[in-house]
């Protein structure tokens, strides 16, 4: 399934355990390299599109999954990571093994299926993971074969890993590690936002950046280079309003060969309701 692409293995540096295996980072797939003729308990489609849509018409063999599913409200915080038994049981329901590789699709290159790599990634799945490059939208523009109709899956239980801390920051952290020089914080909002309040030095690189003219993901010395080339030695903190949008600029630094790359959940909908928290 994913052969033909590359994998970089990177550890974070920050509390990361030196026993847990190396991981294989968020893969990017084009629509031609996905192979159809596989093991599809070894291999999983997810389909992270509205129902309605993916009953019309989806990547044969794909499970349909809501990405709404993994998140919550926590301490009137949307949008967080949602517990681990809730994502178990989500998972549970698309019968997903926790070592199966995983190709992610949605539309387009928006955000819910990076932030579905994110907490696949967080909660310790142990398969490889991959966003299809370009959606739904690459796979009929390809010219690739559809399938419609609801996909029927037998539930079973999902058991993932230790959750890995080295892919989270909270307020605590952030609030810890403002000012070093060995992090870099980027605020991947649009420049309206970042204009009306941001996190203390942190750089705006409107996640859209990283997006081709074709709507496919830029390759990774561009995205390095939008990013102004931070030391791959640091660690690298990205947030939006609610960590959806920082979720693509997340995928792509690790793809790009960051070894430490790193979501703020709460990111601007926690940071900017706190009133103790210094802001630009």
């Amino acid at each position: 399934m994913l052969r033909h692409v590359v994998v970089l293995v990177v550890l974070g540096s920050f509390g990361c355990d030196a026993d847990e295996p190396e991981l294989a980072q968020p893969q990017l797939l084009a629509a031609a390299d996905l192979d159809l003729d596989t093991d599809v308990d070894a291999v999983v489609v997810l389909d992270v599109r509205d129902a309605a849509s993916f009953e019309a018409g989806h990547v044969p063999g794909a499970r349909w999954f809501d990405p709404a599913s993994l998140r919550t409200t926590v301490a009137g915080v949307e949008g967080q990571v949602a517990s681990r038994d809730a994502i178990d049981a989500a998972l549970g329901e698309i019968a997903l093994s926790p070592e199966a590789e995983v190709v992610i699709v949605g539309a387009d290159n928006g955000t819910d299926p990076a932030r579905v790599a994110w907490t696949l990634r967080y909660h310790g799945h142990r398969g490889v993971v991959g966003l299809l490059d370009g959606g739904m939208q690459a796979w009929l523009d390809a010219g690739r074969p559809l399938d419609d109709g609801p996909a029927p899956v037998r539930p079973w239980s999902y058991a993932g890993g230790e959750p890995r801390d080295a892919l989270r920051v909270d307020l605590h952290w952030m609030l810890e590690h403002l000012g070093r020089d060995d992090v870099v914080i980027f605020d991947v909002r649009n420049a309206e936002e970042f204009a009306m309040g941001h996190v203390p030095e942190a750089i705006n690189v409107d996640w859209t950046s990283n997006l081709a003219a074709d709507g496919t993901f830029v390759d990774d010395e561009q995205v390095r280079r939008l990013h102004g080339d931070p030391d791959e030695g640091a660690t690298l903190v990205v947030y939006c309003r609610t960590g959806s949008r920082a979720a693509v600029s997340w995928a792509l630094l690790q793809h790009a060969g960051y070894q430490d790359v790193r979501l703020y959940d709460g990111s601007w909908a926690e940071w900017g309701s706190e009133p103790e928290t210094p802001k630009e």
